[in-house]
């Protein structure tokens, strides 16, 4: 296949019986026994010291043997193509063996499958040939574990997210909803999580898993478990703490009840791709979603000249919320809904504006496939009841969609037809990344435990494969695929995503009035963008008198992002201003330096500065400074830029001032400095 921009092919070399390979701004090493010795992300490795498998076999911790030639054990590349690259490799202890299976993919993914057993009889002491020695299988626990750099290692990610614990087993204080942050210092651990990731503001390691199938955890809350020391962070994966329950019988009878085990994961080194160099790829309305408009959209972008309107403002990219579409998340267009789609995508074409759609996450009961296709394709809980529900209009009911289905083909191709019919720009797709826990055996979800269980299984594989196959049918058309996320950085999909639009998690509280402070560890995880390489705009919603739009500006302004503005009234008024000041500084070009890394002053902790600083030929410095209020308290402050600044300009004030000035609650200042 041709491999889509902005990734390369993948490129092995190999060194003896190891395999290093390169996909775009990241490599990794596969060492003499299959397991991954080594990630580079962005030129820095990322790891302390080679991933491991920690083994006790009854009571003893297992040594592997290590003479590879000697033993006939080694890595082998199976195949390579420049989609992917697959090398298998193993390992042995005294009892047993551990053969490995990596997959190497264009994006950067690795998926592995471990396979776990008895080492068994050679065939020469099968047929009385060889002496055989007493034969011993007891197996205590198998660890993997991988060690980070402590400079990695700062922040974490994981879905969904929940409480998290100490080494005592007290709940870590607030961590009942958030599911990023700073790693505490004495590090923490969770129950199975289907996505975990670990770094810091620039890059990471992100290790996934669709469900714990033969896993057996001692504690079934401590099944993933961050540990830290001065040198490193480790993330340790309880697959099994105790002797597997399937091995059971007569060992000297034969082999056939003690059958090789398998677990499946994966990683991804982070950035997914090459982060913009100006990260602010459009200005957009995001129109009718959080604060709505009455009737359809064609008759209210008619009136009082608001095509012009969006124009003489600035924006270039119109995203339609999901009542441009009859019927929810449908592939299928009425006749009404194709006409209006038709209209206002060529109104907004005459005035330069790009035009994406909603889609999301669900099946309707107006589609004309929901009798032949809900039971098959939808969610379903462990009950076996349909899961979601939402109320629509016009009037009907429209339940979760699991895309590990016949549905995830539809979607693609409906897109794709709608693409070429109606001339849209692009696709807005509200939690479509989301891998929801499914328990629909119908589809390929869901499997029993040993003792004849339904648990669920989270579709990560299948939600990536739609991802890459919906980029390429976009790309091909020269489109654009924007993402909303829920508490989710879901890595897998991330390179086949333009741009993130997120911020609900963060805001719920803020909105209500329940938070004093700006949660600055949880944005700087989870809302920057540059750890994951995406562009990140932030959702915003107000709720007066506690959240305003300009204090998601001044949240989203001190992390290098923009918010959306949902409103063709107030904040698209205050985001064209905001527009304009950053259209004409050479951001492209410039040095961002956020609050954590710069050495601003300020005579206030809880007044942050971030910047971007150009520098012109002749090396005169040019700095575009947002400082802000990160409290809901009212502060005089006075800040001090590095270097000899002298000047500062209120850019949306358009006057000059000094370097003290007052700001309200969680309030900002633009400043032009000099």
């Amino acid at each position: 296949m041709k491999i889509p921009s902005p990734f390369i092919p993948v490129r092995v070399e190999t060194k003896g019986l190891t395999h290093k390979a390169d996909v775009v701004g990241r490599s990794y090493t596969i060492g003499e026994d299959g397991m991954i010795t080594s990630v580079i992300a962005e030129g820095q490795e990322l790891l302390a010291s080679p991933m491991r498998l920690v083994l006790q076999e009854d009571g003893v911790c297992a040594k592997f043997q290590t003479d590879y030639l000697t033993n006939e054990s080694e890595s082998f590349i199976q195949s390579r193509s420049d989609e992917k690259t697959v090398i298998c490799g193993c390992k042995q202890s005294e009892r047993f063996i551990v053969d490995f299976c990596t997959e190497i993919g264009f994006d950067g993914g690795c998926d592995i499958d471990l396979k776990l057993m008895p080492k068994g009889l050679t065939v020469a002491q099968a047929l009385g040939v060889d002496d055989v020695k007493p034969l011993s299988f007891k197996l205590d626990k198998l660890w993997l574990e991988i060690p980070l750099k402590r400079e990695i290692g700062q922040l974490y990610h994981m879905h969904p997210g929940g409480e998290k614990y100490c080494h005592d087993l007290t709940v870590i204080e607030g961590s009942s909803t958030s599911g990023s942050g700073v790693i505490p210092k004495d590090g923490f651990f969770v129950p199975f999580k289907p996505i975990f990731w670990l770094g810091n503001e620039e890059k990471g390691l992100g290790w996934y898993a669709e469900c714990d199938r033969h896993w057996q955890c001692a504690n079934e809350k401590k099944a993933i478990e961050v540990i830290c020391t001065e040198e490193e962070t480790l993330l340790r994966i309880h697959l099994l703490d105790s002797h597997p329950t399937a091995w059971t019988g007569d060992m000297e009878k034969g082999f056939a009840c003690f059958a090789p085990i398998d677990f499946h994961f994966g990683f991804y080194a982070t950035p997914v791709k090459p982060f913009p160099k100006n990260p602010y790829i459009h200005n957009a309305l995001h129109l009718d979603c959080g604060i709505k408009i009455k009737g359809n959209y064609r008759d209210f972008l008619s009136q009082n000249n608001r095509f012009d309107k969006l124009k003489e403002k600035g924006v270039d990219t119109l995203i339609l919320h999901e009542k441009w579409n009859k019927s929810q998340n449908f592939f299928e267009l009425s006749e009404y809904t194709e006409a209006q789609l038709k209209y206002i995508v060529d109104e907004c074409h005459k005035r330069g504006i790009k035009v994406y759609t909603y889609f999301g996450y669900e099946i309707s009961t107006m589609s004309t496939v929901w009798s032949q296709l809900s039971s098959n394709v939808v969610n379903k809980n462990k009950d076996g009841k349909y899961g979601g529900g939402w109320w629509r209009v016009p009037y009907q009911r429209a339940l979760s969609v699991c895309y590990n289905s016949d549905y995830s083909d539809y979607f693609v191709d409906g897109i794709a037809k709608i693409m070429d019919d109606c001339n849209i720009d692009g696709v807005y797709l509200d939690s479509t990344a989301n891998p929801r826990l499914c328990y629909n055996t119908d589809h390929g979800c869901g499997w029993y435990d040993s003792d004849g269980t339904l648990c669920g299984t989270y579709p990560i594989n299948s939600i990536r494969e739609l991802f890459r196959k919906l980029y390429k049918e976009v790309k091909s058309r020269g489109g654009h695929i924007n993402v909303h996320m829920y508490g989710l950085l879901n890595f897998t999909v991330l390179p086949y995503v333009d741009q993130i639009w997120c911020g609900e998690t963060l805001q719920s509280e803020l909105m209500q009035g329940k938070m004093t402070h700006i949660d600055l560890d949880f944005f700087r995880t989870e809302y920057t963008g540059k750890n994951m390489g995406v562009p990140t705009e932030f959702l915003a919603y107000e709720r007066r008198p506690y959240w305003k739009f300009e204090d998601a500006l001044s949240c989203a302004l001190l992390h290098g992002i923009l918010p959306r503005p949902n409103d063709i009234e107030y904040p698209l008024e205050l985001m064209s201003k905001v527009w304009k000041i950053f259209d004409a500084f050479p951001i492209a070009n410039s040095v961002w330096m956020p609050y954590w890394k710069n050495k601003v002053s300020s005579s206030n902790e809880n007044v942050k500065t971030s910047y971007y600083k150009y520098t012109s030929l002749d090396g005169k410095a040019q700095i575009l400074a947002f400082v802000v209020n990160t409290s809901k308290e009212p502060i005089n402050v006075t800040v001090g830029f590095e270097g000899n600044c002298t000047l500062a300009t209120d850019m949306m004030e358009n006057a000059e001032r000094g370097f003290t000035f007052d700001l309200p609650p969680y309030g900002n200042k633009i400043l032009f400095v000099r």
